[in-house]
């Protein structure tokens, strides 16, 4: 069963690259407003109106997301039939939307295995969005631990050849009697396994503390004060 919304990728085709030259990996985060800025307010309103407890939550008004090069990739939710759906997203940066960047490594991945990746990553997740554990942290945690390892190796894969040219696969090791059903390609994995956790400690240590709590969101508060007025 396919999902509810197709990921959207706008960096031209070509070939994914795992073994490009290197570059420096961001997190990127900003304080969401306009349209999608009136959605995250709306599922706080929801949330605060069916009696649940916010106050440790991280606020979904800051938006994170990982950004290598020309282009930021991130999680993005659609409601429809009362939850909000998963899907994966990217675009060029533009410095008039005021993200805030934090640097936390670096990538030979190019932007074609970069949106393959992140693809992956949101498929790895439980496609409803959730405030505390299925949100943006998790989906930027989850690219930077794929586009992130730092070692290659050669691994024969069952994966055909249209889904080899979409990008990223996981190695998969398989039995040498069937070698026609088999091609040999090169994967990415963790070889400094202490550095590559040291790296996604950082990231996750920044995110919680730029992102304010609901209880210290001033815009939640104001919904929190209208919803007491009509009780």
């Amino acid at each position: 069963m396919g999902r509810h919304f197709p990921n959207v990728s706008r960096v031209p085709a070509g070939e994914p690259n795992i073994n490009d030259a290197p570059r420096k990996v961001y997190i990127a985060s900003r304080f969401v407003g306009g349209k999608l800025g009136a959605w995250t307010l709306g599922l706080i309103a929801d949330l605060i109106s069916s009696g649940h407890y916010l106050g440790s939550m991280p606020s979904p008004n800051y938006h994170w997301c990982v950004l290598v090069g020309d282009y930021y990739h991130q999680l993005q939710a659609t409601k429809q039939d009362g939850k909000h759906w998963n899907w994966y997203d990217n675009n060029v940066k533009d410095w008039t939307d005021k993200w805030e960047l934090y640097e936390v490594g670096e990538t030979r991945f190019n932007d074609n295995a970069i949106a393959s990746a992140g693809i992956q990553a949101i498929q790895d997740m439980d496609e409803v969005y959730k405030l505390v554990d299925n949100n943006c942290q998790k989906f930027t945690l989850k690219l930077l631990d794929i586009i992130c390892a730092d070692g290659r190796k050669k691994v024969y894969t069952s994966y055909s050849r249209h889904q080899l040219k979409a990008g990223f696969i996981p190695g998969e090791l398989l039995d040498e009697s069937n070698p026609d059903e088999k091609v040999e390609v090169e994967v990415a994995y963790v070889e400094d396994g202490a550095a590559h956790i040291d790296l996604l400690d950082k990231a996750f240590e920044l995110m919680d503390e730029k992102t304010p709590t609901l209880a210290e969101d001033e815009k939640v508060k104001e919904i929190e004060k209208e919803r007491n007025a009509e009780k």
